[in-house]
């Protein structure tokens, strides 16, 4: 890498090579059949270069030598081309990185056969358990990545590690009633996924959405599941800690550092050496050394993240948060594993302790959130009405609002979390809202 480096600076001022080596194994479901098992790998390099402040970037599937002479020689066209970025200062300097947790390689040499014995064993066990139910979908895959990132100033940091996961979608049919696709999920750093569990999970919700019942307007406490959260929050609030848009003016968490902005039983970071990450890096995606970064404290705003570029831009550091977009080469600020702090009551003493109210699984729509002011309109589907403490069958409705002003009707969250693979990698325990306003349908 080193010679590639000094050829690179025969053409660029400061120049970045990140090269990513990716294997995915699946086996993919199809109402009860295994529809597809298949191995993907590929190699990726991504050179950035700037001269004098003009970007340039390549983009090429290999790793060969000669080849990423070729793609340097493509982006020094391409940054001649370019306009003058007058507010690029440079590329990272190396930092202290922490000692790496040791990868399992045994997820480097996953075979397909190994999740299609999961996905078979859990159609099986779905089947056994509800007749009436058919796995409409699922599947099981692993994830190994590579990569190794240098640049001229001297940052030379290879990673390596990948995860597991497995989930299914069941939709149930019985007595004229057609459930919604209702999922549950494991994902983990081993091969040790439970299969079992999860068939259970989504079993047992699928027998709550066979009696349906009508909702109405009204304000009752709900139960967030982890899909919900997850979804919610990646496009409403998640966004809002970026120092990009701290920039650009266009958070509303802006001036809002050491403010209340959520209820006292919330704590919310980026961690990506806690326990449960399945993405342990010691580097983001320019190889700045990663960190803990708490967000929300006990319902007070601690920060940003930042990346190196827009770090530069405020005047002050990176926090470890620059992610590589894999199509287009460029960074953006994001996250590694954000973790909501879990709490010591159990999501089933959560429900047996409301009168009226609902526990809701999943959100549609928050997709379509605006996280430069917090609102947003979803459908709960599925969701789940609890009378007396008990689980009594399934509704939908509406909740259209402020993530901020639902953020401080928080009142629990379990000692169960879940990780929560998709989106944004999310580690989230159940959470209950008090007087939330729901619009019936």
């Amino acid at each position: 890498m080193e010679e590639l480096i000094r050829f690179g600076e025969r053409f660029f001022d400061e120049l970045e090579i990140a090269i990513y080596r990716t294997r995915g194994v699946s086996a993919s479901i199809e109402l009860n059949e295994i529809s597809m098992a298949s191995v993907k790998s590929r190699a990726i390099t991504i050179i950035r270069g700037i001269k004098e402040k003009r970007l340039g970037l390549a983009i090429i599937d290999s790793e060969e030598p000669e080849r990423i002479k070729e793609a340097i020689e493509t982006a020094a066209k391409m940054a001649r081309l370019n306009s003058r970025d007058e507010k690029w200062d440079s590329l990272p300097e190396p930092g202290k990185y922490r000692e790496p947790v040791k990868p399992n390689k045994e997820l480097k040499e996953a075979s397909p056969d190994q999740l299609v014995e999961m996905v078979v064993r859990g159609i099986k066990l779905a089947r056994e358990k509800d007749p009436n139910a058919v796995v409409a979908g699922g599947e099981g895959g692993v994830t190994w990545e590579e990569k190794h990132i240098v640049n001229s100033h001297g940052v030379d940091v290879f990673q390596e590690g990948g995860m597991a996961y497995i989930f299914f979608e069941l939709v149930g049919r019985k007595g004229g009633v057609v459930t919604p696709g209702i999922f549950d999920f494991d994902a983990r750093r081993d091969l040790n996924l439970d299969v079992e569990g999860v068939v259970e999970r989504v079993v047992r919700k699928v027998g709550w959405a066979y009696n349906v019942k009508a909702s109405k307007n009204e304000e009752v406490p709900i139960i967030l599941g982890p899909w919900a959260i997850a979804g919610l929050l990646s496009y409403a609030l998640f966004p809002a800690f970026s120092g990009e848009k701290l920039v650009k003016e266009t958070t509303p968490l802006a001036g809002k550092v050491g403010e209340a902005v959520a209820s006292e039983v919330l704590t919310i970071y980026d961690d990506p050496f806690h326990e449960l990450s399945i993405e342990p890096v010691i580097a983001d995606g320019e190889g700045v050394p990663t960190r803990k970064n708490v967000l929300i404290e006990k319902g007070t705003f601690k920060g940003f993240v930042w990346d190196n570029y827009w770090a530069k831009v405020y005047g002050t550091e990176s926090t470890g948060n620059g992610k590589r977009d894999l199509r287009s080469g460029g960074i953006n600020i994001g996250f590694h594993n954000v973790v909501i702090e879990n709490g010591k009551k159990s999501f089933e003493d959560m429900i047996g302790e409301i009168k009226h109210g609902y526990f809701v699984d999943g959100f549609q729509g928050a997709h379509s959130s605006n996280p430069d002011n917090g609102n947003f309109a979803v459908t709960a589907n599925p969701a789940y009405l609890i009378e007396d403490g008990e689980v009594v069958g399934s509704s939908v409705f509406l909740i259209a609002g402020n993530v901020y002003e639902l953020l401080k009707q928080a009142s629990e969250v379990s000692k169960e979390v879940t990780v929560m693979p998709f989106m944004t990698a999310v580690t989230t325990p159940f959470i209950r809202f008090e007087d939330v306003k729901i619009a019936g349908k």
